[in-house]
């Protein structure tokens, strides 16, 4: 399979995660509306989080205009490293990132805030948030791990 062809399908993944999170933040707000939680740890928890990451407060304003360059110099980098055969774990890592940032970045413009909706201990995420964290975790271990 080409280099060309396993970005394809991981970018075209990242979309497909991209179009379930927006539909499970929508099932959050419109039908499964319900906290169902167990040990009061683990379950769905649907919440409109004004803040940042760990609910820290930031107005609206300042997160999409942090937010559109971010996702700007990311698209820059995508286009960059798209025919470079060496680079799929950063590809792939940026990939997830973008479409994680993009969907929360959409929150922030239609509602204000992000739709958090899964409670895992004392924190509420969402599929987007943990794009994020998968690309980073994509582009920093392994060069760790592979010695690259």
């Amino acid at each position: 399979m080409s280099q060309l062809t396993r970005q394809s399908i991981v970018f075209s993944g990242g979309f497909f995660l991209f179009l379930t999170d927006r539909l499970l933040k929508f099932l959050s707000d419109n039908i499964f509306v319900n906290q169902k939680v167990f040990l009061n740890i683990f379950g769905w928890f649907p919440y409109h989080n004004p803040g940042i990451a760990f609910n820290l407060p930031l107005p609206n304003w300042i997160s999409l205009s942090l937010t559109v360059p971010i996702l700007l110099i990311i698209i820059f980098l995508l286009i960059k490293f798209y025919k470079n055969e060496n680079n799929l774990y950063l590809f792939s890592g940026l990939s997830l990132i973008f479409w994680g940032a993009f969907s929360n970045l959409l929150d922030r413009f239609f509602f204000q805030s992000t739709v958090d909706y899964w409670l895992f201990g004392t924190g509420l995420i969402n599929l987007a948030d943990l794009l994020i964290i998968s690309g980073f975790a994509l582009i920093l271990l392994p060069s760790k791990i592979f010695k690259r």
